[in-house]
């Protein structure tokens, strides 16, 4: 198998990954710190933003925690997914431009998505609200998601035309 086209993508794919297993062995060591920042960048704005509420305070916090145990899931997920993506493009003899197409696609969506939650939880407890946060990052979400389900749906059309459409030499022998 030619990993030449498929390299760059592998790489991100592997960050990808990488970044998930870093996040989940901070959240083993530092739970706790994550929470309270939440707690402490919510609590710097409770009467501008909360209206005075720490319950609403304490649901957006409670969220954000929620939003980096998704960066660290997807971004993990995603990699491993970009990685077989890249593997079949390549094994089957895809063209060189879909090859580099659909591995790229797919490692920097698996960046992108992972980035896209651990930034949305970031920004939520000092925003108010977790659909404001996610709204300020959408746009990441929107290019990365559309980037990886275009390379999973190219990747899908091409092994459909290879199964059932190109004709095999060994069938014409």
């Amino acid at each position: 198998m030619d990993f030449t086209h498929i390299k760059l993508g592998l790489a991100f794919a592997m960050i990808a990954i990488l970044f998930g297993g870093i996040m989940g062995l901070g959240f083993g060591c530092c739970e706790e710190v994550f929470k309270d920042t939440f707690k402490e960048h919510s609590r710097r704005v409770l009467g501008e933003k909360y209206n005075g509420s720490q319950n609403k305070a304490d649901k957006v916090s409670a969220k954000s925690w929620v939003y980096m145990k998704r960066a660290h899931l997807h971004s993990q997920t995603m990699g491993v997914i970009s990685i077989a993506l890249s593997l079949i493009a390549a094994g089957l003899s895809f063209p060189r431009f879909l090859q580099i197409s659909i591995s790229l696609m797919s490692g920097l969506g698996a960046i992108g998505y992972g980035l896209f939650w651990l930034l949305a939880g970031f920004f939520a407890p000092s925003m108010g609200s977790t659909g404001a946060a996610k709204e300020i990052v959408g746009f990441l979400a929107q290019i990365s998601t559309g980037s990886f389900l275009i390379a999973t749906l190219g990747l899908f059309l091409m092994l459909g035309f290879k199964v059932f459409i190109q004709k095999s030499s060994s069938l014409l022998k």
